[in-house]
């Protein structure tokens, strides 16, 4: 069931992870001609639209049309066209597909690309041909993204800033709400980000997209200058004009980090005895702390009497979806699986590199044409459907008929959010907190290519999951059954304390998703 899947969140998270090494200068960087440039994009586009099952979900449901974008993307190449505009035209065309797992490559990944995957044969192409990539990584990173840093915030449909800061002189108050940019109202602004941001996130709730980092772009800087207007809790306005050069200066410490991989890589636990509750924060799906969780679970249930379990996945990226198959399976008391169905486009790259055409589909007992529930009608696309058994009840369990928790915030991805997706499926597994806000599911492997004529590499997602949808709005597949949003003031809160915010005293007193356990405790 592996190939099914795609660990990525360390990459989807670091857009510009590069080198030190700057490049400053366009004439540094390798050149090609215009007619190349030209066929090159023509290339590029193909190679999306063949293997991107996202662009027609996001044309379909989401509005976004990726084919109209690239078409206008193409017509700002002309005989005068710089290198690096050029390098700017191939990332927004990658930004207009709109997913996470469809960018260009950073160093940081390159770097594993030459470690792993060329000696293992999984790319096209050899290491001596990645060095103009680390140029263009460079470049990049000096030319399309500004150097601000705000700390914005969004939740329950609104931008804050998090902390108090000073500019120029003039302090602004923490848990300002941002009400426009550039004289826009802020959500119509970041609405038309789609080909400088990607992916933007997108608020299932409120039907609209959202990116707390939107003003990384520098092309939004006018004249080198960004217009921001605040409104504080007192209903005082603030007007901030940031350049794209300068970033502000913090008057709060920042004790803690709400975001992916924001907890170090230990596991947390405790036992609530008065409750009854064992808790277990695990930061990470790895295996060994899966194997730690076990083992304290089962210290705890050979002295004590256990109602309840809490699995905090807050901030949990993903990993292995065997981390939570080590400890789950000594508490259910039936198998959690699914009857898995994924997508992907039937496309003449797609055959070739999957090794199937119309014939093995039809005489496949896996593969189908026709997975019988909603589809995309917008492109040809065959359907993998698997029985797949994600947790089975140990030979020896625990006596327990209570609930396990799932804790959940918007910073969950791959095996976190497939655990989120099976509590939704199970009566003892119950998901409570917020719903993460990219496409979630099973995904493949990205599928990793190289530009002809520039090198420039690059990498499309070639997956999409149907399981269990009722209409094709459900393939964004996040769900969460107790939705407990974070207020601006809890996330205060948890950024400044000194206090431990995963431990006994913060959960009891201060955590919103973690009262929210007790109250449906009191309730059972």
């Amino acid at each position: 069931m592996k190939y099914l899947f795609s660990i990525a969140i360390l990459f989807l998270l670091t857009p510009f992870l590069v080198a030190n090494a700057q490049i400053r200068d366009e004439s540094e960087l390798p050149g090609i001609s215009y007619h190349q440039m030209l066929k090159e994009h023509d290339t590029l586009v193909s190679y999306i639209k063949q293997i991107s099952p996202v662009v027609y979900y996001n044309k379909e449901v989401r509005g976004i049309d990726f084919s109209l974008h690239a078409k206008q993307l193409r017509k700002k190449i002309t005989p005068q066209t710089t290198m690096g505009q050029y390098l700017i035209i191939i990332k927004k065309t990658l930004n207009a597909a709109q997913d996470g797992h469809t960018s260009q490559v950073n160093s940081t990944l390159l770097d594993i690309v030459k470690k792993y995957w060329i000696p293992a044969k999984l790319v096209s192409f050899d290491s001596s041909e990645t060095s103009n990539m680390y140029q263009y990584a460079r470049y990049l990173k000096e030319a399309y993204y500004s150097k601000a840093e705000l700390n914005l915030i969004y939740t329950s449909g609104e931008y804050y800033n998090l902390l108090p800061f000073s500019y120029q002189g003039k302090k602004y108050p923490a848990s300002m709400k941002l009400l426009s940019c550039n004289g826009k109202n802020i959500h119509d602004f970041v609405k038309s980000l789609t080909l400088l941001v990607s992916p933007l996130r997108w608020d299932k709730v409120r039907n609209r997209v959202y990116d707390e980092n939107f003003y990384w772009p520098a092309e939004i800087y006018k004249n080198g200058i960004l217009k921001l207007t605040f409104l504080d809790q007192k209903n005082i306005r603030h007007q901030l004009n940031i350049s794209s050069k300068d970033t502000v200066s913090y008057l709060a410490v920042k004790h803690n980090n709400y975001g992916y991989f924001s907890q170090t890589d230990t596991v947390i636990t405790h036992f609530f005895e008065k409750q009854g509750i064992f808790y277990a924060k695990i930061p990470a799906m790895r295996e060994e702390l899966g194997d730690t969780i076990k083992r304290r679970l089962g210290s705890v249930f050979r002295s004590h009497k256990v109602k309840g379990v809490v699995i905090d996945i807050r901030g949990n990226g993903g990993g292995s979806d065997n981390t939570y198959n080590k400890f789950l399976s000594k508490l259910v008391k039936d198998t959690l699986k699914k009857n898995v169905v994924v997508a992907r486009n039937f496309s003449p790259y797609i055959q070739a590199h999957y090794h199937i055409n119309r014939d093995s589909v039809l005489k496949s007992s896996i593969y189908t044409f026709n997975p019988g529930g909603p589809i995309l009608k917008s492109q040809k696309m065959y359907y993998i459907k698997q029985d797949f058994n994600f947790v089975v009840p140990d030979s020896v369990t625990y006596d327990f008929d209570g609930k396990i928790y799932v804790l959940q915030d918007k910073f969950i991805y791959s095996s976190a959010s497939n655990l989120s997706s099976l509590a939704n499926s199970s009566e003892q597994l119950v998901s409570i907190g917020e719903t993460p806000d990219l496409l979630g599911g099973l995904q493949a492997s990205t599928l990793m290519m190289m530009l002809p004529f520039s090198k420039f590499i690059f990498r499309v997602e070639p997956q999409i999951d149907l399981t269990d949808i009722k209409a094709v709005g459900d393939i964004f597949q996040n769900h969460v059954e107790y939705p407990v949003p974070y207020t601006i003031q809890d996330l205060y809160l948890r950024t400044t304390t000194k206090d431990e915010i995963f431990g006994k005293s913060f959960l009891l007193k201060h955590d919103p998703m973690f009262q929210k356990i007790l109250e449906l405790e009191k309730s059972n």
